[in-house]
């Protein structure tokens, strides 16, 4: 959310480019705090296994919850004060899935946008390959629905990080193994 008053005196922030800065940040004028534009950190594991027919399948949640509510997502959330990705990918899943997963390599970090219009805050979205080790996932917290989907057909999705790590996973997954 774009803050509008300053939370230290209450004043009405005014929009600057500071000295070195790329982007104009919200600055009070009465006592000069800057309230940084920072991107919050999330975290997210693309869930992978062989379907049917040898067709590699990603489990991907309908959210249950705004913003986007009830398009497809890939699994995860924000990280906690003083939670390491992994940390909070393990305490996400089990929160919205009940299962527990082995983490693979980073399939990448994306940055994007959470929420709609001028509201929306700067996210900055890491991915995880990941396979469940434990438990059948099944809906819960904020997830109403959960599906396996073909990597090659999948629905739309909720997020522009979503579709960028989708695409990262399929990339990286066509390639030769001790390929770079």
């Amino acid at each position: 959310m774009t803050p509008r008053l300053c939370t230290h005196c209450g004043a009405p922030l005014q929009w600057r480019r500071l000295a070195d800065e790329r982007h104009p940040q919200p600055v009070c004028p009465r006592c000069g705090l800057v309230h940084w534009q920072n991107p919050k950190p999330t975290v997210s594991a693309l869930i992978t296994r062989q379907g049917p027919g040898g067709r590699r399948e990603v489990l991907l949640v309908r959210r249950a919850v705004p913003p986007r509510q009830g398009m497809w997502d890939c699994p995860g959330g924000f990280i906690d004060p003083g939670e390491s990705p992994a940390e909070a990918l393990a305490r996400e899943l089990r929160e919205e899935l009940g299962v527990e997963v082995a983490l693979g390599p980073v399939v990448g970090i994306f940055p994007d946008r959470y929420g709609d219009g001028e509201d929306a805050e700067a996210t900055l979205n890491i991915y995880y390959q990941a396979a469940v080790t434990r438990g059948e996932p099944a809906p819960a917290s904020d997830v109403c629905e959960a599906r396996w989907w073909p990597l090659d057909d999948l629905p739309p999705l909720a997020f522009d990080n979503n579709r960028a790590a989708l695409a990262a996973l399929r990339q990286a997954l066509a390639a030769p193994r001790g390929s770079a």
